[in-house]
C-alpha cells in the first residue's frame, strides 16, 4: 500500500483532496479530506490496493456501498460517495471530529453506567435500523464507534465488513475476519451470521467500556474464540444495573439472544432510571500531518504477540539467510558452513596433506544420490569446490589461497609464478586429496547403510501407526486402535458444546506416530453439553421468569393459568423441572396464577352498618363502595341491599360490590294547593307524596293536621278537615 505521506495531497475521484491521515488499519487508511466541489470537510477511507484486483470483493463492495449509502439514521455514519481507483477502492464519509470509542478507552477511562447505557442505546438504535433493512455489520468494535464534536455516536464501516469477508485479503497473524476480541460464538464456529451477531459484539464492547477489559481471555486467538462457545458472560461488580441486560445480549445461542430493538428498549428504559450521563471525555481526532495512526491490540490474549515478535530477526552482517542456499532445511544442518569446512580441513591434515588450499583444486567424483544433500554439501566443502562465484558453502573465498601446514601454521598464498616449488606442492596435494575423497565416500556409504539398518530396526519395533481416533465414538475408537495392535482407553472426560456425548474429543498420542505394539493411547471423551442449573422462579412474575430462564440458557413453555388462593395473579405458581441441572435449552414449563377462584357475594344483614358490611365483603376477597338511598322501612345508616347480591352467582376475586345504605325516609312539604280542593282530590295528591290520609267531612278542605306548609316524613298521617 502506498505510504501515508505519499497519499497526502492526492485528489481522489476527481474531487476529494486528501489533507491529513486520521487513522489506519490492516485493510485501509483514513484521511481528512476536502470536497473541492462542495467546499466541505469529509473523511475518505482508501482500501488496500490488492482489493482492486479481487473480483469477489469488488462485486460485493459495489453492492454493499450502495446499501450503506442508502442508510439514513442519526447513529450511522453517512456515506456520501464511493468509487474505485488503481490505488484501491474508496468510500467518502462524513467527517467526525470526536474520535472513536477505542481512542477514548485507550486513555484508561472507565465509563459510568449512565454513559454506557446512553452510548449502548444509540448504537443499538442504529443497528436496529440497519437490521430492519437486512444489513448486518459483522465487525462491531470500539474503533468502529465514532463520535461527532458533540459526543453523539455513529457506527462506521457498514457494508465494508461483509465485502472484505469475501476478499482474498487476510488480517495480520492469520486472524479470522473481524476483530477476534469482539467476534460472536457463531463466527468462531463458522456458522451463518444474522443480526444478533452484531448484538453480541456490542455487548462485549459495552462490557469493556465498564470494566476496562474484554471477557473470555486466553493464550491464543483460537482459545479466546472457543471460550465463548456455550459460555455465559462473566459477572463483574462494575456492571451494576447493566449486568442482566448485557447477559441477555451476550447469550451464546443466537436464537435466545436479544435483538437490537429489544436491547435498545432495555437500555433506554434503564437510562431513564439512572442519573443524567456526564459528557464523554472524547479523544478527539487529530487531522494534523503526521498524526499517529492506530493499530488495535487484542487485550483478550494474555501473551500479547506483536508483529515485531512474529517477524524474523535480520541476519548479522555476513551471516547467510536461512533457506537461501542449497543446504537450507537439509539434515545435519545444525553446523555452519564454516565449521563444516574447518572439520574437513582438520581431517585432511591428519591424513597427511601437506597443504590444503581453502578455495581448493578442481572438483573430484560426485557422491551417490543416496548420500543426501548434507553429505553432498560436506564433500563439496572437503574437496574445496567452488560454485563459480568465488564462495564455498556460502562463505566468501579469499582472493589468494591461505595454506595450512601440517603443524597448524599458516602462510600466505602466492601466485604460481611467485615461487619455483609451488607447482610441486599443489600436485602432491591433489594426489592425496583424490585418495581422501574416496575414503570419505566409502565412510558416507557405510553410514547410510548403518542408518538404513537402524531405521529398519526402528520400524520393526515401532511399526504400529496410530490411527485418527478423534470424532469417533469410544467403542469405535477402541476397535480402530485394536486393529493396528494398539490399545485405546478412556482416561478423562470433559463437557463439550460441539462434540456429542460418548465421542472422542482428543487423543494422547497424535495420529500418524509410530508406536510399539500394545501401546496405550489415552482418550478424552465428551460428556456432551455442560448442564445448566434450573433457577428458582418463586415470587417471579411471568416476564421476569422468562428473562431468568433465557439468561440461564433455558427455554420456556407457558402452561394454562390456574387459580391460586395464595399466589397473586400474574405470578409463577410452579415450574417443571423445578430444580437440579438440565441440558442447555431444556424447555421449562411455567404455570402462572390467575388469582384466587371466584366466589359468591355473601348475604349482608340489614342491621349492619357500612363498616360492618365492608369488613365482611373484604374477608371474601371483594371490594366495597357506599351508595345512599331513602327508605321508609330501613333506618338511617343501615344496609338496604348489595349489588351484585348473593343470588347473582359466582363473581371474580376482587369484584367491587356496591352497598346501599339507608338515609331514612324522605321529607315532603304539605302543599298549600289542597286547601279548597275536594277531599277526594286532596287525598289523591297527598297519597302520591307518600302520606297516609284521614278525612273528616266530605266537602272541600278547609284545614289540615299537620298544618299546610310543614315538612313531614313520608308515611306521616295527614288529617283533612272538610265542610
Amino acid at each position: 500500500m502506498t505510504s501515508i505521506a505519499e497519499q497526502v495531497g492526492r485528489v481522489v475521484g476527481g474531487r476529494y483532496r486528501l489533507l491529513a491521515p486520521v487513522g489506519a488499519g490492516a485493510s485501509s487508511q483514513v484521511y481528512a479530506a476536502s470536497d473541492t466541489r462542495l467546499a466541505r470537510r469529509v473523511a475518505v477511507k482508501v482500501l488496500h490496493p490488492m482489493l482492486a484486483a479481487d473480483r469477489a470483493f469488488l462485486r460485493r463492495f459495489r453492492a454493499e456501498a450502495r446499501l450503506a449509502a442508502s442508510l439514513d439514521h442519526p447513529h450511522i455514519m453517512r456515506v456520501f460517495d464511493w468509487g474505485e481507483e488503481a490505488e484501491g477502492p474508496y468510500l467518502v464519509l462524513e467527517y467526525l471530529g470526536g474520535g472513536s470509542l477505542r481512542a477514548l478507552l485507550d486513555t484508561g477511562a472507565h465509563l459510568s453506567h449512565a454513559q454506557v447505557a446512553s452510548l449502548g442505546a444509540q448504537a443499538a438504535a442504529g443497528l436496529a435500523y440497519a437490521h430492519r433493512r437486512g444489513i448486518v455489520h459483522r465487525d462491531i468494535k470500539p474503533s468502529n464507534l465514532l463520535f461527532d464534536d458533540e459526543g453523539h455516536l455513529r457506527i462506521a464501516d457498514f457494508g465494508v465488513a461483509r465485502a472484505l469477508a469475501e476478499s482474498a485479503l487476510t488480517e495480520p497473524l492469520g486472524a479470522i475476519f473481524g476483530t477476534a476480541r469482539y467476534a460472536s460464538p457463531e463466527q468462531a464456529e463458522a456458522r451463518s451470521l444474522d443480526d444478533r451477531t452484531d448484538v453480541y459484539s456490542l455487548a462485549l464492547v459495552l462490557y469493556e467500556a465498564l470494566t476496562g477489559r474484554v471477557p473470555f481471555s486466553g493464550d491464543t486467538i483460537t482459545a479466546v474464540l472457543m471460550a465463548r462457545v456455550g459460555a455465559v458472560l462473566p459477572s463483574a461488580p462494575e456492571l451494576g444495573p447493566l449486568a442482566p441486560i448485557l447477559a441477555q445480549a451476550a447469550i451464546s445461542e443466537p436464537l435466545a439472544r436479544l435483538d437490537a430493538a429489544a436491547l435498545y428498549s432495555d437500555l433506554e428504559l434503564l437510562g431513564r432510571e439512572l442519573p443524567p450521563a456526564a459528557p464523554l471525555p472524547l479523544a478527539r481526532t487529530s487531522a494534523a500531518p503526521g498524526a499517529v495512526t492506530w493499530s488495535e491490540r487484542d487485550p483478550t490474549v494474555i501473551d500479547d504477540i506483536g508483529l515485531e515478535k512474529m517477524a524474523p530477526e535480520p541476519p548479522a552482517a555476513g551471516q547467510p539467510v536461512a533457506g537461501a542456499g542449497p543446504e537450507a532445511g537439509s539434515a545435519g544442518g545444525t553446523e555452519s558452513a564454516g565449521e563444516l569446512q574447518h572439520e574437513i580441513e582438520l581431517t585432511l591434515l591428519e591424513l597427511g596433506a601437506d597443504a590444503v588450499p581453502r578455495d581448493g583444486p578442481p572438483a573430484g567424483p560426485e557422491l551417490p544420490a543416496s548420500a543426501g544433500p548434507a553429505a553432498s554439501a560436506g564433500l563439496v566443502a572437503s574437496a574445496g569446490l567452488s560454485d563459480g562465484s568465488g564462495s564455498i558453502g556460502g562463505l566468501a573465498a579469499s582472493p589468494h589461497p591461505v595454506l595450512e601446514t601440517p603443524n597448524g601454521g599458516e602462510r600466505s598464498g602466492q601466485h604460481p609464478h611467485d615461487a619455483p616449488g609451488q607447482a610441486q606442492v599443489q600436485r602432491r596435494g591433489r594426489k592425496r586429496l583424490r585418495w581422501v575423497k574416496w575414503v570419505v565416500a566409502v565412510v558416507i556409504l557405510l553410514g547410510a547403510a548403518a542408518g538404513a539398518t537402524v531405521i529398519g530396526i526402528h520400524n520393526s519395533v515401532y511399526g504400529h501407526v496410530v490411527p485418527t481416533l478423534k470424532s469417533l465414538t469410544l467403542a469405535k475408537a477402541e476397535k480402530a486402535a485394536a486393529r493396528v495392535g494398539l490399545v485405546a482407553t478412556e482416561t478423562s472426560t470433559a463437557y463439550s458444546a460441539t462434540v456429542p456425548a460418548g465421542v472422542v474429543i482428543a487423543q494422547s498420542v497424535p495420529a500418524g506416530r509410530h508406536e510399539r505394539a500394545h501401546s496405550v493411547i489415552g482418550l478424552e471423551v465428551s460428556k456432551g453439553v455442560k448442564p445448566v442449573p434450573v433457577p428458582s422462579l418463586a415470587g417471579d412474575g411471568a416476564v421476569k421468569a422468562v428473562r431468568t430462564l433465557t439468561a440461564g440458557h433455558l427455554g420456556h413453555k407457558m402452561a394454562p393459568t390456574e387459580y391460586s388462593a395464595t399466589v397473586p395473579a400474574g405470578y409463577v405458581i410452579t415450574w417443571r423441572p423445578s430444580g437440579g441441572t438440565v441440558a442447555p435449552n431444556t424447555v421449562i414449563t411455567i404455570t402462572v396464577s390467575k388469582g384466587p377462584p371466584p366466589r359468591s357475594v355473601p348475604s349482608v344483614p340489614t342491621t349492619d352498618t357500612f363498616t360492618q358490611a365492608q369488613q365482611l365483603l373484604t374477608s371474601f376477597g371483594f371490594k366495597a363502595v357506599r351508595a345512599l338511598a331513602y327508605s321508609r322501612t330501613v333506618g338511617a345508616g343501615f344496609v338496604i341491599s348489595t349489588s351484585p347480591n348473593p343470588s347473582s352467582g359466582l363473581q371474580p376475586y376482587g369484584t367491587t360490590v356496591r352497598i346501599t345504605i339507608s338515609r331514612g325516609p324522605e321529607y315532603f312539604q304539605i302543599p298549600s294547593l289542597i286547601e279548597g280542593e275536594s277531599v277526594a282530590q286532596a287525598t289523591r295528591l297527598l297519597e302520591g307524596m307518600g302520606f297516609a290520609v284521614i278525612a273528616e267531612g266530605h266537602g272541600r278542605v278547609i284545614d289540615t293536621f299537620p298544618t299546610i306548609g310543614s315538612l313531614e316524613p313520608q308515611g306521616t298521617t295527614i288529617y283533612l278537615f272538610a265542610v
